[in-house]
Order: structure tokens, then C-alpha cells, then sequence
């Protein structure tokens, strides 16, 4: 009896343990949805423009439609979890004989790169 006890109990806290999890998990991409919205907001608007010896470069970057999501377990009890946001940023330039001319464009894409933030999950909510 005491080991049907024992089985069953086991079995509870591992789907409460499941579901705490997903709940997480949930909770982490809905956190990722809102992040994302935020960097595409904000990041074509920050062309940043420097000197060469051919004249000026304006750049930026803006990062692609897709991402993916992906959360950890550790065995901090403060964090206990760390989120794990993957994208691919593109980074877009021009370059003009004025500082005028590079900001206006048109802007090509220059190179692409593979961006990883990571968050911690504190207090019942992902932080940034």
C-alpha cells in the first residue's frame, strides 16, 4: 500500500512539475513575441553613420521574421530558468561622398549575423 502511495505521489508532483514548466515555457514566448516587436520597432531607426576614406558609411541592422525559443532548467532557486532567444539580424549599409547622402540610401544588406540573447526567469517573470 505504502508503495502504490509512494508511485502515485511521485507521479502528481511530476505532472505538477510538467505543467509548471509549459506554463513557463508559455509564458517565455509570449515574453519573446513582445521583445521581438520591440527590436523591430526600434532598430531601423538607428542608423548610425562614421567617416571613411571614401567618404561616409550609414549603417543598420533589423533582425528577420523568424526566431526560435528555447528555455533551460538550472539549479539556481532564485533563477530557474534561463530563456534562449535565437534570430538572424541583418545589417543594412550605403555609402555616399556625404554624411547628407549615406543617411538618405538606398540601403543594401551588407552582411547577415546569428544573434543569441539570453533571460532569466526571477520572481515569476522573464527579465531583460
Amino acid at each position: 500500500m505504502k508503495k502504490v502511495f509512494l508511485i502515485a505521489l511521485l507521479l502528481c508532483c511530476s505532472t505538477a512539475f510538467a505543467a509548471e514548466d509549459s506554463k513557463v515555457e508559455q509564458s517565455f514566448k509570449d515574453f519573446c513575441k513582445n521583445w521581438v516587436q520591440i527590436l523591430k520597432k526600434n532598430k531601423p531607426g538607428q542608423v548610425f553613420c562614421k567617416e571613411s576614406k571614401e567618404g561616409y558609411i550609414a549603417e543598420y541592422a533589423t533582425m528577420g521574421d523568424e526566431h526560435d525559443t528555447a528555455i533551460k532548467k538550472t539549479t539556481n532557486k532564485k533563477t530557474p530558468f534561463v530563456g534562449i532567444l535565437k534570430y538572424r539580424e541583418k545589417v543594412f549599409k550605403c555609402s555616399a561622398a556625404t554624411r547628407e547622402r549615406a543617411i538618405a540610401g538606398p540601403f543594401r544588406v551588407a552582411s547577415e549575423r546569428n544573434v543569441t540573447e539570453l533571460f532569466i526567469y526571477q520572481n515569476g517573470e522573464w527579465q531583460w
